[in-house]
């Protein structure tokens, strides 16, 4: 699916003037790359939300059309209202058809609830939520999906052990991104405490010799 928002270039800046945007119901941007000119943009408020709320956090490639000037870019970095966690500020990374970019995607497991590492009653446990991954901006995954579906208990999956097309992960092969944790066993139980009558019985007996 193609997105593209809209945007208007910004003339006003400081936090005063990213306040009163926000008030009228825009959202600052950035849109910036590599020895680039960063440019500096508002995105309607509802435009750019509902982008974000369809994409749900995936590495998705956009056009944001800054005056009607398409660029391609991708969501770098989300900053959010600490005290409401509304959206105040986006970074968008330009992109280049031919030139190869490194980001972050998220990581998906399938599978989980069949695996025989379930059924024992095993645990499969995500080690990373992100993996690093080199690639063309048209090959971006929005995610990397990890098949666990014939994981067993004792079993490692590793970013060698992932399957990829059209792109590569920028991580040390030898990293475990999957393993399954074995069901804690219950405690021993624990010796019984000696009953007050017990107590005092010995106590009484320990009396009577003295």
């Amino acid at each position: 699916m193609e997105y593209v928002v809209k945007a208007s270039t910004r003339d006003k800046f400081g936090r005063n003037a990213a306040k009163r945007y926000r008030r009228e119901g825009y959202i600052p941007v950035v849109l910036y790359g590599k020895g680039e000119k960063n440019v500096h943009a508002v995105v309607k408020k509802t435009e750019l939300m509902k982008f974000l709320h369809e994409t749900h956090g995936e590495s998705v490639v956009i056009t944001v059309e800054v005056d009607g000037n398409p660029y391609m870019a991708i969501v770098k970095d989300i900053q959010l209202d600490p005290v409401t966690d509304d959206v105040v500020h986006v970074d968008f990374q330009l992109l280049h058809k031919g030139e190869e970019i490194e980001i972050e995607v998220p990581v998906v497991l399938v599978g989980a609830e069949n695996a025989p590492a379930t059924r024992a009653g095993g645990v499969i446990e995500l080690l990373t939520q992100t993996l690093a991954v080199k690639a063309e901006p048209q090959h971006i995954p929005a995610h990397i999906e990890i098949d666990v579906s014939g994981i067993e208990i004792g079993d490692v999956i590793y970013v060698r052990d992932i399957k990829t097309e059209n792109f590569t992960i920028a991580e040390d092969p030898d990293m475990p991104v999957v393993t399954v944790l074995t069901e804690r066993a219950a405690p021993e139980a624990e010796a019984p405490e000696e009953t007050a009558e017990e107590a005092g019985e010995g106590g009484a007996t320990e009396s009577s010799e003295g």
